[in-house]
């Protein structure tokens, strides 16, 4: 699709590690705006979750039993998203997007296919080592391998993600350090990149 159709809403996505804060600065971002949040773990861990608890164990997404689920979930945002932009309304993604961010083009023609009258892209950074901090005190199954505690069976070793040197910096529309300000300053800074109409 190269074209958004006529009353197609805009897309601001929000990417970055685990801790980041990106559910927080994308909700106080779609709030702000009068946009619609979607965010992967609000569209897809109740699921994710079911199936883990059938299976007798933790949801830990960086599990190689779970690594089938990865392209799911995001096909799960997609149309979300997708259904949100056709309908005019203008969308804050917020997930991971860590293999997203090595191909910030790719990425922004991915949201263009969705419908988006245009794409913005937000990477929030955060040290590997705070990032392992606030997912240990979040204390969520997805994040078992991330705080750095062992997965619940011996055979799901962790998948490593990608390096943060593997994130196209130069192709998004805004990189910040998320531990450099609070949540609404860091929102505040987005809004102002963004400016999405009234």
């Amino acid at each position: 699709m190269n074209e958004a159709p006529a009353g197609a809403g805009r897309l601001l996505c929000v990417g970055g590690a685990p801790g980041a804060g990106k559910t927080t600065v994308g909700a106080l971002v779609a709030r702000a705006a009068r946009a619609a949040v979607v965010d992967l773990d609000s569209v897809t861990t109740a699921l994710v979750e079911a199936v883990a608890a059938g299976l007798g164990e933790d949801a830990d997404l960086d599990a190689p039993r779970y690594a089938a689920l990865r392209g799911a979930r995001y096909a799960c945002l997609d149309a979300v998203v997708g259904d949100c932009l056709r309908a005019g309304s203008d969308v804050v993604a917020v997930a991971p997007f860590t293999r997203e961010a090595a191909d910030a083009r790719a990425w922004r023609d991915r949201g263009r296919a969705l419908g988006a009258a245009s794409v913005t892209l937000v990477w929030l950074d955060l040290d590997p080592g705070v990032a392992a901090a606030r997912a240990a005190a979040r204390g969520a199954p997805r994040d078992l391998a991330k705080a750095g505690r062992p997965p619940a069976t011996a055979a799901a070793a962790p998948t490593p993600a990608p390096s943060a040197a593997s994130v196209d910096r130069g192709g998004f529309d805004l990189v910040l350090d998320a531990a450099a300000g609070l949540p609404d300053e860091l929102a505040a800074r987005v809004l102002a990149r963004w400016a999405p109409a009234a």
